[in-house]
C-alpha cells in the first residue's frame, strides 16, 4: 500500500444546529475517503459513498423498510467517494464530518448479508470505527462482530455504463460466506458478482493511492 501525504486546510463555518449555534471546522478536501481492502479484487481501492440519483431505497429494499422510515440512499462503492470527514460518536460513522446530516445504517435482515444505508437519524450505535482502522461491526445478540461486507453489482446498471462509472451495492457481511442464490435482499444485485470485501478508513493527512 502506497502513501502520500494530501494537503488540506481548515476554515470555520457558522452552522445552526438544533437551535444551538455551533462553530464546524470544514475540512477542504482532500479528506480521508473509506477504501476497499486489501488487493485482488474487483472492488480494491473504490471508495465508500451515498447512492443518489435513480435508485430509491425502497426499490432496492421494498420488503425491508417501511416509507415512513426511508433513508436518504444505499451504501456503495464507487470511484469517487465521500471526502468530508467522518463522525465516530455514539458508536456510529457519520457524515460529513461536521455538521453531521447522514449516518451509514445497518437494516435489519434474517438473511447474513443486511443492507447498508445513509439516514438520518442515526439508528446504529454498533460500529467500531476510527481513522486507520478497518470499519467493523460488534457482535448483537443475531450475529458475531465482523469486518466483512460484501460487493454486489447492481442489475439495473449496463454493462456500458458500469465500465465507465463502477458502482457497488454494499452490505454488511455477517458470516462470512458468499451467496450462491438470490434472495428477497439480494433480488436487485448480479449475485454471481458479489466479492468480499473490507472497508479501510484512511487516516487524516493520507490516502491509498
Amino acid at each position: 500500500m502506497k502513501l502520500s501525504t494530501a494537503l488540506f486546510s481548515t476554515v470555520f463555518a457558522l452552522t445552526s444546529l438544533v437551535d444551538a449555534t455551533v462553530y464546524c471546522p470544514a475540512v477542504v478536501m482532500p479528506t480521508p475517503p473509506v477504501v476497499a481492502y486489501p488487493s485482488g479484487t474487483a472492488v480494491f481501492g473504490l471508495e465508500l459513498s451515498n447512492q443518489g440519483g435513480q435508485y430509491s431505497v425502497p426499490y432496492l429494499f421494498p420488503v425491508l423498510l417501511t416509507p415512513d422510515a426511508v433513508p436518504s440512499g444505499i451504501a456503495t462503492l464507487t470511484q469517487a467517494g465521500l471526502h468530508s470527514g467522518w463522525n465516530f460518536g455514539n458508536g456510529g460513522l457519520g457524515y460529513p464530518w461536521c455538521p453531521t446530516s447522514s449516518w451509514l445504517n445497518i437494516v435489519n435482515s434474517i438473511r447474513p448479508w443486511k443492507p447498508l444505508v445513509w439516514g438520518a437519524p442515526q439508528s446504529t450505535t454498533t460500529w467500531k470505527a476510527g481513522y486507520s482502522k478497518y470499519l467493523t461491526a460488534n457482535a448483537t445478540n443475531t450475529y458475531s462482530e465482523s469486518d466483512d461486507f460484501l460487493a454486489c453489482k447492481p442489475l439495473a446498471i449496463t454493462a456500458s455504463e458500469f465500465s465507465k462509472a463502477p458502482k457497488w451495492t454494499l452490505f454488511l457481511l455477517t458470516d462470512g460466506i458468499l451467496p450462491t442464490a438470490s434472495d428477497e435482499t439480494l433480488d436487485k444485485v448480479e449475485v454471481q458478482s458479489c466479492v468480499k470485501t473490507k472497508l479501510f478508513i484512511t487516516s487524516v493527512g493520507l490516502m491509498i493511492v
